[in-house]
């Protein structure tokens, strides 16, 4: 299967971000109810309101990463993925990355959790893995335009 252009790879992978997107907006919408049927039944010694805080507020970064995923996998459908926006789009993502560590970082206060603890890590890691993928690819958009110029 090819992995860059229509019928392939990237565009399945499009395709799914999309439905998530939408099952997080779902979730977005319905998470005071999600949440009031967790504490009550699943562990009611969780702090409802900051939880739901550290949700929110959280919830929001990771949907603009989702999006800017999308945005980057329309590119590669399009077959023009070394383009100035994915290095815009990388960097965004990054910048998510980190934001949700910190508010786990405080959440961990609240929370109180090795969840949170995951989270912090993974979310570190993600911000900075793609802060350096975002400037190789400025790199990368660079070679390619003096290539292009070359030729």
């Amino acid at each position: 299967m090819k992995i860059v252009g229509k019928n392939s790879l990237s565009n399945v992978i499009k395709i799914s971000l999309q439905i998530i997107f939408i099952v997080g907006l779902g979730i977005m919408a319905f998470l005071p109810f999600l949440l009031k049927v967790y504490t009550a039944y699943i562990n009611p010694f969780l702090k409802y309101l900051p939880t739901l805080i550290l949700l929110y507020v959280s919830g929001v970064p990771a949907l603009v990463i989702v999006n800017r995923f999308i945005h980057i996998f329309d590119t590669l459908k399009l077959s023009t993925p070394f383009i100035e926006k994915n290095v815009i789009d990388l960097k965004t993502i990054s910048i998510c990355s980190l934001i949700i560590a910190i508010e786990y970082v405080i959440g961990l206060i609240i929370i109180q959790s090795i969840f949170a603890m995951v989270v912090i890590g993974v979310f570190v890691i993600a911000w900075l893995g793609l802060y350096i993928l975002s400037e190789l690819l400025k790199q990368a958009i660079k070679y390619k335009e003096e290539n292009d110029l070359t030729i």
